[in-house]
Parts: C-alpha cells; sequence; structure tokens
C-alpha cells in the first residue's frame, strides 16, 4: 500500500471526524446521565469501587435490573475491567477536582465518555480515512467511506452511553489497523505489535466472544512475524488478559463472568426481573424470525444500516491486499449470526441495533471501501449508496434522538423500524 503525504484532502477526514465527534459529545451532554439498566450497571460499579465498596453495589445509586446477588450482596452482572478502569479515571478526577459520582456525576459520567467513547471514535475515523488513502481509494469514495464511519453506524449513537459494544469495536478496529501496517505496509517497529495486543485483548474483554477473534488475529502474525509477535504482542495481550481474570476473580470468586451462570441462583432470585421478563425480553420466537429481525427486521443489519449491503458484498470479493481480513470478516460475521440465532432468543434488550455484533463493524467498513471505490462511477451504483447510506444515518440519529423526558433515551429505546413493525401489528413489544 502507498502512504501519502499530509495534504487537503487529509484535512477533511479530519474535519468530518471532529463534526461527528463533536455531535455525539453535543448529544452526550443532553441525554441523561445513565440512561439505562445497561450503563447502570456499570456506573455503580464505578460508584462502589471508587467508595472503597468493592465491587459490591448494594448501596448503588442507580436503578439496574443488570445485576446478581451472590452471598446476600448485589453484584453488577458486567464483566468488571472496563468499570475497574473507569473507577481509576473516576478516582483521578476526584483527586484533582473534588467531584465524584452521584453529587457531581453531571460533569464526572461525561468527562469519563469523553475519554473512552468520543475520542477513540474521533480517531478511529481519522485512521480510517489514512487507511483509505494508502489503498489508494478514490477522492468520492473515499469520503463516501468517512462518512458511512463518521454517521452511518451504531458506533455514533452508542458512543454517548456506558457500553460494551462501542470499547470492543474502536479496539477491533485499532487491532486491525495495527496488522494491517505490519503484514502490508512492512512495518516492524515494537510498538505495531504492542499495541495489536493489547487492543486486540481489550477486544475480548469487551466481547468475550471475541475470543475466537484474537485467536485467529495472533494466528495471522505469529505465521507472517513469529519473533516479533512472541515478544511483544502476546505479552501486552496477557497483561490486559490477566487483569480481566483478577477483576473477574474479584468480582465473581471465579474465573468466568456472571452472565454465562444466567439460569442459576446468581440471576434467579426472589424479586430478580430475570425470573419473570417482559416484552422484548420475554420473546420467544421462531428462529428463522430471529434471524430475519437480525437481517432484516428490527434489530436488522441490513434494514437499520443499509450501507453495510454493500460492505458484505465487499467481504465476498477479492482485494490482494485485505483478503486475509475479509475472510476473517466473512467467517466472523457468518459464524456470530448463526450462533445468536441458534444459541438466543434475546436482542440484547431495549436497544438499537443488533448491538452484540457492533464490534465487527470496522471489517465491515474496511470491506466497503473497495467496492465504493470500484463502482461509484456508475450512476445506479451511486444513487443506491447513497439512499442506503442516508438511511443509515436516519437510524443513526434515530437513536440519537433521546430527550431526558423519555423514559429510555438515546440508544436505550426501540428502533425505527421496531416501532413501525410494532404499530402494524407484527409484533406486540
Amino acid at each position: 500500500m502507498k502512504e501519502t503525504p499530509f495534504n487537503e484532502q487529509r484535512w477533511m477526514t479530519i474535519l468530518v471526524a471532529l463534526v461527528a465527534s463533536g455531535i455525539i459529545f453535543g448529544v452526550l451532554l443532553r441525554l441523561q446521565m445513565v440512561s439505562g439498566a445497561n450503563d447502570g450497571s456499570r456506573w455503580n460499579t464505578v460508584w462502589s469501587l471508587t467508595n472503597g465498596r468493592g465491587y459490591i453495589i448494594d448501596e448503588a445509586p442507580y436503578s439496574t435490573i443488570d445485576k446478581v446477588r451472590r452471598d446476600g450482596h448485589f453484584y453488577s452482572s458486567k464483566p468488571p475491567l472496563m468499570p475497574t478502569v473507569l473507577a481509576g479515571l473516576a478516582w483521578i478526577v476526584r483527586a484533582l477536582t473534588g467531584w465524584a459520582i452521584p453529587h457531581q456525576a453531571h460533569i464526572v459520567t461525561r468527562l469519563l465518555l469523553l475519554l473512552v467513547n468520543v475520542v477513540p471514535f474521533c480517531v478511529l475515523v481519522v485512521l480510517y480515512g489514512r487507511l483509505l488513502e494508502r489503498l489508494q481509494i478514490g477522492l468520492a469514495a473515499r469520503l463516501f467511506c468517512v462518512s458511512a464511519a463518521a454517521f452511518g453506524t451504531y458506533l455514533t449513537s452508542y458512543s454517548a452511553t456506558l457500553n460494551n459494544h462501542t470499547q470492543a469495536a474502536w479496539a477491533a478496529f485499532f487491532a486491525l489497523y495495527c496488522v494491517i501496517r505490519i503484514r502490508y505496509d512492512g512495518l516492524r517497529a515494537w510498538h505495531y505489535f504492542t499495541l495489536c495486543g493489547l487492543f486486540t485483548a481489550w477486544t475480548v474483554a469487551n466481547e468475550m466472544i471475541a475470543v475466537v477473534f484474537a485467536l485467529l488475529l495472533m494466528g495471522l502474525l505469529l505465521r507472517s512475524h513469529p519473533r516479533e509477535t512472541l515478544k511483544f504482542c502476546l505479552p501486552a495481550a496477557a497483561l490486559v488478559a490477566a487483569a480481566y481474570l483478577y477483576t473477574t476473580y474479584l468480582s465473581t470468586g471465579g474465573f468466568l463472568p456472571y452472565y454465562l451462570y444466567f439460569n442459576t441462583d446468581y440471576y434467579q432470585y426472589e424479586g430478580s426481573y430475570w425470573r419473570t421478563p417482559r416484552g422484548i425480553d420475554a420473546a420467544n420466537e421462531p428462529k428463522w424470525f430471529y434471524l430475519f429481525n437480525l437481517l432484516l427486521g428490527h434489530h436488522g443489519i441490513f434494514s437499520l444500516t443499509p450501507v453495510f449491503l454493500i460492505a458484505f458484498y465487499g467481504m465476498l470479493q477479492r482485494k490482494p491486499a485485505l483478503e486475509a481480513i475479509q475472510r476473517l470478516g466473512l467467517f466472523l460475521s457468518a459464524s456470530l449470526l448463526i450462533f445468536y440465532t441458534f444459541k438466543t432468543t434475546n436482542y440484547g434488550g431495549v436497544c438499537q441495533g443488533a448491538r452484540w455484533l457492533f464490534w465487527l463493524i470496522p471489517f465491515w467498513l474496511i470491506s466497503l471501501a473497495p467496492v465504493v471505490d470500484r463502482h461509484f462511477q456508475s450512476r445506479k451504483f451511486r444513487a443506491f449508496a447513497i439512499i442506503a447510506l442516508l438511511l443509515s444515518l436516519m437510524s443513526a440519529s434515530h437513536a440519537l434522538s433521546g430527550n431526558k423526558d423519555r423514559g429510555r433515551p438515546g440508544p436505550w429505546s426501540p428502533s425505527w423500524v421496531q416501532i413501525f413493525m410494532r404499530d402494524m401489528g407484527w409484533i406486540d413489544y
């Protein structure tokens, strides 16, 4: 791939990234500080850790159904490493300013989200633009793809709230970016291997099922650069893995997260929401209808973000510079669609988009670019692509449109397709 000098075109990418980040931060200021049970569960852990209560959230300030009971105490059901890191940042903020949760939560939570969501998202868009430059993607196609990354995915929407999916997505992209620089640009600097190991492990720490991604990505590097991978990449990954296991042990008394014990007394205690779930959490639909909803229905990848129709087509095409990445993305996408279809009837609760698949968005963005570049001169393709992007932008914007007066603001609310299907009487949740 070709390295290009810094120029006006790169400034346009930076401008797009800054505009998108500014929109996210503006929405973040407008939404409730804690907008749902999912992020409330994690903020409770942050509060408990910064107040010397360990991982016990008995007296934590935010209401949540995402909790378990063990030995007479409540704990967040979410993996503890990410909230532990946030607690460390919150402790630094309190030491420097005196601001703490919950009294100054309106400042602290937004400052932390700026650091762990908005800034990494901005960097992702900028690096994506640089990657497209080195792939020699044409200017029009490059601006289209960068706009899709900045405005047309649910990463934009979910960056305004605390969750594991944006964490896993930007980490997966940074890991892939390092691999591309190593394998295809021929760089052997130690920091690329170290960062690849850190980001790959952070992906797994936030999406446990991404362990397959980590093993395959490490396999690619071991095959091409065994010495550097063993010396720099694996130790960095092991450091994050050790932190994950240690914090999990402190929280659970074992080395597996609570959500793997869903059918045990941890979740099924007296008064637990999960003993009598309601609405979409109680859905038990035929597998064909579940798969339909993941693809074309109320949580559909293609119905809500149709720009990824082009990306999935791109994963079927061969781009010599990225063939291994595209094949890995196609394998993971197909495998996880099959896995979730047969493993669960749950859509991730009241939320917009198939959030369990968001960490695959970097693969889809990388596969999007070559197809757009190849066909963007076609008037019919260009019209289809622009309409698909506008519809994707509409979905992402709808997920950002919540306000503090609504019961479930932001992305923790039904998608516009779900609202339409419910209004038509096709579903009752």
